[in-house]
């Protein structure tokens, strides 16, 4: 049995000959261990470029302030609301707030219903009360 080891090669060769004068060969590659430094560079030139965005990213989210919102609503208000999946509230609650017009405008005003006698009135009572929309509309529908 013979081992020849070739540096140059990078490669194992271990042979052994057998009764029947038959030579068997085994050849081992070993893969090379450094890292080229094409790679290196591509690698450092693309963190160069990469990690001071994501530095002042960082930075701006934690300095705009820590106790508004967690990371990923602040995240959200950053790169946009689309983005994330999120949609502007303010848009969704005038809808809400047609649509429950629009479903009062068609019923009939209940009788209980206290009709308050100007406009202070009518907002202090809802900040007292704190009615929901529908009552809302129905008192406004009343006046």
């Amino acid at each position: 049995m013979q081992l020849h080891i070739s540096r140059s090669m990078r490669s194992i060769t271990i042979s052994s000959s057998s009764n029947n004068g038959f030579i068997d060969l085994m050849k081992i590659k070993v893969a090379a261990r450094h890292i080229s430094y094409r790679t290196l560079f591509h690698t450092i030139l693309i963190l160069a470029f990469l990690l001071p965005f994501v530095f002042i990213l960082t930075a701006v989210v934690t300095l705009e302030g820590v106790n508004k919102c967690s990371s990923f609503d602040c995240l959200g208000r950053r790169l946009g609301p689309r983005l994330l999946g999120r949609v502007d509230d303010s848009g969704r609650l005038v809808k809400d707030f047609y649509k429950i017009l629009n479903q009062v405008k068609n019923e009939e005003i209940p009788d209980g219903v206290k009709l308050p006698a100007s406009f202070s009135h009518l907002v202090s009572e809802m900040k007292n009360n704190q009615y929901d929309a529908r009552t809302f509309a129905f008192m406004l529908r009343a006046m």
